[in-house]
């Protein structure tokens, strides 16, 4: 039987996954896209016609104190390029550069290690700014700033609270809660304390569909609202990258407004319009795919393309496997109904953890779930209860032999980075 060789890229590395022609349906790949121009010149020329609200340096006040609020480790923003000129912005405008603070949006992961921060802001501007990496141990730098209209009590980092222009740096891509990334997400969950990040993700539990994509998803209405309310975003810059992480699009301004220009690009670049969904589904988490928590991604990326009772294979390189969140392959081999009933009777030890349970299960319930991963074990499958396989090609053998011959032919599809991707169903609309 003819085969074909597919090119997966997993963490630093690339994975070959081997298979026969006759099954190969699709592989998903967004049509190619150019940069709009240079990024510094994108970047540049989005500072100086910002979307919403005037340029900075017309209304930003000499003596001010600025939070520039960054993503971190987990994401692919190209920061050291973007910060620059903002930082430019700020100097024309008068501020001193003792009042800039640059706050690293860990949400609930890890603070960055040195050598990340200098790889993600730039040597220069971690030896010559302020940089906050985090909320302090047992989130210490948390200030309570009241409860949102939505019963959400607002813990969010000190400095960000107290400075009196707060500009957000991010990306813009798919995300299964928010529908996209970017805009006013920097700050919640970016910048706020446990509590609040615990009591915003529990929303996501009682979401019925994936929200990938949809940028009036809920939560994406939450958060937007929260931080309207309790702690003001004032200015963003967000950037939307290829799939080769050059920066495609820039833009900046008003948190609501210039996102929404900004997914309009996003959907240029990662949407792409499928026929219909196909009984076997690889999905490749890359680039999120550090750890079992942003490989979550792929799998919501893979539940778009899988057809009803199908099997949905989710390669994931994991380096870090699952230290961040141990509870979350207990949470999801749980029923979901069961773990919603939990979580809104407060019986979770850790309620984002256990969403992350409610939201797998939906999937489980939908479809067959097999893990290929050098990162994640045999161990983590079984307690997700999902199959484990060592390659693709065993998994894959098994999903399509489970098909009446009749229906093994095109019957796989690929996504090598579903971390990212969006498919769109032409008979929904496409992207």
């Amino acid at each position: 039987m003819l085969t074909r060789q597919i090119q997966l890229p997993y963490g630093r590395q690339v994975r070959t996954a081997t298979i026969p022609e006759e099954w190969l349906g699709v592989v998903v790949h967004p049509e190619p896209v150019a940069p709009a121009g240079e990024a510094a010149t994108l970047v540049a020329d989005a500072l100086s016609r910002p979307i919403g609200v005037p340029p900075l340096r017309e209304w930003v006040q000499p003596g001010q104190s600025v939070a520039i609020i960054v993503d971190d480790y987990t994401r692919k923003t190209p920061v050291s390029q973007i910060l620059p000129p903002v930082l430019d912005e700020l100097d024309r405008a008068g501020v001193d550069r003792e009042r800039i603070r640059i706050v690293v949006a860990l949400g609930t992961h890890r603070p960055m290690t040195h050598d990340e921060l200098v790889t993600k802001l730039g040597p220069e501007v971690v030896e010559r700014f302020g940089v906050i990496n985090g909320l302090g141990e047992g989130g210490a730098d948390a200030v309570h700033v009241g409860t949102s209209s939505r019963g959400i009590p607002a813990w969010v980092h000190r400095t960000v609270v107290e400075a009196d222009l707060r500009i957000g740096l991010g990306m813009i891509t798919p995300h299964m809660d928010a529908g996209f990334s970017g805009g006013a997400k920097i700050i919640l969950p970016g910048v706020c304390g446990e509590e609040t990040v615990n009591a915003f993700h529990a929303a996501s539990a009682f979401l019925p569909v994936n929200q990938l994509g949809n940028v009036d998803s809920p939560l994406r209405q939450n958060l937007e609202e929260f931080v309207a309310e309790r702690v003001p975003l004032h200015f963003i810059v967000n950037v939307v990258i290829t799939l080769e992480g050059q920066v495609f699009q820039c833009v900046a301004g008003h948190p609501v407004q210039a996102h929404r220009v900004g997914v309009r690009y996003a959907k240029a670049v990662f949407g792409v319009p499928i026929d219909r969904r196909y009984p076997v589904v690889i999905a490749n988490s890359y680039p999120y795919d550090i750890d079992l928590w942003q490989s979550f991604k792929g799998a919501f990326c893979g539940d778009l393309m899988v057809a009803d009772g199908g099997t949905l294979i989710w390669v994931t390189a994991a380096p870090e496997g699952n230290s961040t969140y141990p509870l979350v392959p207990t949470y999801a081999g749980r029923d979901g109904q069961e773990l919603i009933r939990e979580i809104q009777e407060g019986r979770v030890a850790d309620p984002k953890q256990a969403v992350a349970g409610v939201q797998f299960a939906m999937l489980k319930g939908r479809f067959d779930l097999a893990l290929v991963s050098t990162g994640l074990t045999g161990a983590d499958a079984r307690a997700m209860g999902i199959a484990y396989y060592p390659s693709v090609e065993e998994a894959l053998t098994m999903a399509v032999e489970r098909l009446p011959v009749s229906e093994r032919k095109r019957s796989v599809a690929v996504i090598p980075q579903a971390g990212i991707v969006l498919p769109v169903l032409k008979s929904a609309g496409g992207p």
